[in-house]
């Protein structure tokens, strides 16, 4: 494995200022004189955290998943609240897709990207997924906008609306940090034909983001003729990342259930060409 830190304010020659995060965690194969060089799919990992931090649990664990299933990982380290809100989160996720991107070639990409969040990680995923030509991104990159969107994307129980019966407050308060209005970054009114591909999860008894976030979303794409997979679970907490005693206290046959997730997202990469091992 090939372990680096990429920081993208320096890669994209971009002021800092007081920003002490922005770094694209890289977890990468290699070739070497007994394993062949092999061009590979990519997985680019939101953790969750409300925007106030950022979740280790859904952070080495789960880029370890999908390492060990054949793809390159990636882990952005984004900048939150209260330092930071509006739009350098939205800045830093476009940040890392286009990184990914332009090192194409020297990463031994075979071009195919995918981009994984949870909970206020899975709204991130969701605005690039469905905002890449964003009028704050159409500004800072122009044209490299379209190279911003990724080829699939999987959420789990992710913050998706601003409706006022299942927001997520916290989220939408740190994202938008007084400077844009809720609604402009509540994913299911922003959906497109256009979009990529979706997957999605949640666990129906989820008591800080509501399975009606998951739901919302996953009408608008299929109304908009969006390629999607929704798979709601019976019970489960919030932030369950890849459901395995190294990020629980404890598991259960509960847990091992919902686990099933990380499989049936690897059968929704295969299904859309990605290469999985």
């Amino acid at each position: 494995m090939y372990r680096e830190k990429i920081d993208l304010y320096e890669w994209f020659q971009a002021e800092r200022g007081k920003k002490t995060r922005g770094f694209l965690h890289v977890y990468r194969h290699v070739g070497s004189k007994e394993i062949a060089w092999k061009k590979r799919s990519a997985i680019l990992i939101f953790p969750g955290g409300g925007y106030s931090f950022v979740s280790e649990r859904e952070w080495e664990p789960v880029a370890m998943y999908y390492y060990g299933k054949g793809l390159d990982a990636y882990v952005l380290e984004y900048n939150v609240a209260p330092e930071c809100g509006y739009p350098t989160l939205l800045t830093e996720a476009a940040m890392a897709m286009l990184y990914l991107r332009k090192e194409a070639e020297r990463l031994h990409s075979d071009g195919k990207i995918a981009a994984l969040g949870f909970s206020s990680g899975g709204h991130l995923c969701g605005c690039i997924s469905l905002l890449w030509d964003d009028l704050v991104l159409s500004a800072r990159f122009g044209t490299d906008c379209a190279q911003i969107r990724p080829d699939a994307a999987i959420l789990a129980y992710a913050v998706v609306s601003s409706e006022q019966s299942c927001r997520d407050e916290e989220t939408f308060v740190n994202f938008c940090g007084g400077k844009a209005p809720y609604e402009r970054y509540s994913l299911e009114r922003v959906v497109r034909p256009d979009a990529p591909p979706m997957f999605l999860w949640a666990t129906a008894d989820d008591a800080e983001v509501p399975i009606e976030n998951s739901i919302r979303l996953f009408r608008a794409l299929c109304a908009a003729g969006v390629p999607a997979e929704y798979h709601a679970f019976e019970t489960g907490r919030h932030g369950l990342s890849v459901c395995s005693e190294e990020v629980l206290s404890a598991c259960n046959a509960q847990t091992e259930h919902v686990r099933h997730w990380l499989r049936l997202s690897l059968e929704f990469l295969r299904g859309h060409a990605f290469y999985t091992a």
